[in-house]
């Protein structure tokens, strides 16, 4: 009995060494490889976890289609070769941006970053929706920015939008209609005189072959362009009134663009301009207009139109040049899921890095002094104008209720560019309709 007790338990120790074998052995088979010296091969998979991570989403919504513009092509994929724990979705908004993000955000659909205009960013902050960047942004960031930015990017002292880009004005001259006509092309310190008697001689013809000399679509931005020229501007120093019928600048200037229109008649009618496209600078890539008012981007859409152009700056008053700038912006929403990754996004697009792409394509002014410019004047003799602007341009005037100022303010230019009220009635409607619409 005691013998075979003795095999039985000599055949289970055999037994249990053949399958603890069978198991190392089942081990290294299935890794394809040889056991790792020193025990090292878990700790190598486990330091190795983090690099074959998935990368993290975050959306950014913009109302321009990244798809058409290589812009945003480049900013993506160089933020991402720098940033490989992170991928960009781009969201296009196409149309009525600031009013449909409003009932996206308040409805819950929160993007990680956004673009926003800088006359929206006090509404958008206001009502609580916008993440404040004081504690994100450094100093040096903060005081690399040229003064006329500082002021977009801040409601109430606090910082809430990082600058994508600004866009000063200059004026665009259509070179081809001054050659074709025989007229000179003005000197850089050209005056307010100088552009309209040259807008005479430009405006010619009449039907099919009629020219202007000069243009702007009935936006409030292009509008405010020639105002901020005369010195004027919109708002009281309270944001509480419009100023239109006090401001005796602000008065000039409106004076002077209905002239345009009206007395002069060297401008075309909205129906006129439009017969050429939905571009607001259709009329001048079709030769149709000499001059109007744009920012850089403007060029790219003259380079790929093959327009001949150059640029001047704005015509002066009494010896000085004076212009207005927009600033485009990069926001975080109050409740996006990853602030610290967003602030990442909007430090790299607002930033040297991203400013510098814009710039080099065309696409708008860096608001950082930080961005080399040399490379850019070099390329064009009038592109150093660009540049000039960004240190006298004033900013766009904001305010909480602006994009309903705006709608209504549009509407009247309408009548008073047609001719259908007089300058001094349009004045009054508009002093009248903003004190409420400024107070709410």
């Amino acid at each position: 009995m005691k013998k075979i007790v003795r095999n039985v338990f000599a055949l289970l120790l055999a037994l249990t060494f053949i399958l603890s074998l069978a198991a190392c052995g089942g081990n290294n088979a299935s890794s394809g490889a040889a056991p790792a010296a020193s025990g090292s091969e878990e700790t190598s998979t486990v330091a190795s976890t983090p690099e074959t991570k998935d990368p993290v989403t975050l959306t950014v919504y913009t109302w321009w289609d990244i798809t058409k513009f290589e812009h945003l092509q480049k900013m993506k994929s160089d933020f991402e070769a720098e940033n490989p724990d992170i991928k960009l979705e781009f969201v296009t908004i196409p149309s009525k941006y600031a009013d449909t993000m409003i009932t996206k955000l308040a409805a819950g659909e929160i993007p990680d970053v956004m673009m926003l205009a800088m006359d929206q960013v006090p509404r958008y902050a206001l009502n609580g929706m916008l993440m404040p960047l004081d504690d994100l942004a450094s100093q040096e960031y903060k005081d690399s920015l040229y003064p006329v930015v500082t002021e977009a990017l801040t409601v109430n002292g606090t910082m809430y939008a990082a600058a994508r880009d600004i866009t000063p004005k200059v004026m665009y001259i259509n070179t081809k209609m001054f050659k074709d006509a025989g007229v000179e092309i003005p000197s850089e310190d050209w005056t307010m005189d100088d552009f309209v008697e040259v807008a005479k001689q430009l405006t010619k013809g009449s039907g099919a072959d009629a020219q202007w000399g000069y243009y702007w679509k009935n936006y409030t931005d292009q509008t405010f362009a020639m105002i901020a020229a005369f010195g004027g501007k919109l708002y009281s120093e309270d944001g509480k009134a419009s100023v239109l019928s006090t401001d005796p600048k602000t008065k000039e200037a409106v004076q002077f663009m209905y002239d345009l229109c009206n007395t002069y008649k060297v401008c075309p009618t909205a129906t006129q301009a439009a017969q050429f496209g939905d571009n607001e600078f259709a009329p001048f890539m079709a030769n149709k207009v000499a001059m109007q008012i744009g920012a850089l981007s403007t060029a790219s859409n003259m380079d790929a139109n093959g327009t001949e152009y150059t640029v001047l700056p704005m015509p002066s008053i009494d010896g000085v040049s004076k212009t207005s700038s927009f600033v485009n912006t990069w926001v975080i929403p109050k409740t996006a899921k990853n602030p610290d990754l967003s602030w990442r996004v909007v430090e790299f697009l607002s930033g040297k890095e991203g400013q510098q792409i814009a710039l080099d394509m065309n696409f708008g002014l860096p608001a950082s002094k930080q961005v080399d410019t040399t490379a850019f004047e070099a390329k064009a003799p009038y592109n150093k104008y660009f540049v000039e602007a960004l240190e006298t341009a004033v900013p766009y005037p904001t305010n909480l209720n602006g994009s309903a100022f705006q709608t209504m303010f549009q509407k009247e230019c309408e009548s008073l560019w047609a001719g259908a009220i007089t300058p001094e009635e349009f004045e009054t409607r508009v002093d009248e309709q903003a004190a409420e619409i400024l107070n709410k």
